[in-house]
Parts: C-alpha cells; sequence; structure tokens
C-alpha cells in the first residue's frame, strides 16, 4: 500500500474513482497496487481495514472465493468469481473472508482503495 500523500496523488492520476461509488463516498488516502505471477495468490483472510474497498483488474485474471461470516454461514454459500482487466470488484473485507488466486499466465495487476 502507499503511505505517502504526494505518491498517492501520482498513481491516482492515472485512474478514476469507479464511477457507481456515490458522490459523496470518501476515498481513503492509501491506494494498493496488487502485482503477482501465475498461481500465486492470497490465503484466507480477512482484513483489518478501516472501510469497505474496490479493486479493479488491470492486467491478467484473479479468482477470489468468498466465504460468508460466521454469523450468516448457514445462510449464505461460499462464492467464486473470476475478475477479468477491467472488471471491479466491491467487498467489505472486513467482514466476507477471502482468497486469491492468479489465474491467468501472465502478470497480475490490480490498484484499490477504500471507500465509505
Amino acid at each position: 500500500s502507499n503511505c505517502d500523500s504526494s505518491a498517492a496523488n501520482i498513481l491516482r492520476g492515472h485512474y478514476e474513482r469507479p464511477y457507481f461509488l456515490p458522490a459523496e463516498a470518501e476515498s481513503s488516502k492509501t491506494d494498493w497496487i496488487f502485482m503477482g505471477t501465475p498461481g500465486y495468490g492470497a490465503h484466507m483472510h480477512i482484513d483489518h481495514v478501516g472501510n469497505p474497498s474496490w479493486q479493479a483488474q488491470i492486467r491478467g485474471r484473479k479468482l477470489w472465493s468468498l466465504e460468508p461470516p460466521p454469523e450468516c454461514f448457514t445462510q449464505c454459500s461460499p462464492l467464486d468469481v473470476v475478475v477479468e482487466p477491467g472488471d471491479i470488484i466491491v467487498l467489505d473485507t472486513n467482514i466476507w473472508y477471502h482468497k486469491t488466486l492468479i489465474v491467468s499466465q501472465e502478470l497480475s495487476i490490480t490498484i484499490g482503495s477504500e471507500y465509505d
């Protein structure tokens, strides 16, 4: 993640906030860049960030495996979704357990940020 506000401003010059987020929603001052090669990803976890987040797939394909929070585990089903270049996933990663796996044969690049 990025904690330098001048670097964040430069990074944000290369993309626009997702059009579907409400105009009054605030993005955090921390942007994320995830880069990885085929076969790598993140283990099953929940995050400890301030707000829900969005992640935009720029290059490559990434499999997201989602598990519901314990309180709705008997009523909600696990979900797998492949995010393609140009897709954006919006998720409260503080609640939903998730893991990722790069499933394309090329470098994966994803950018993201929190919003409220």
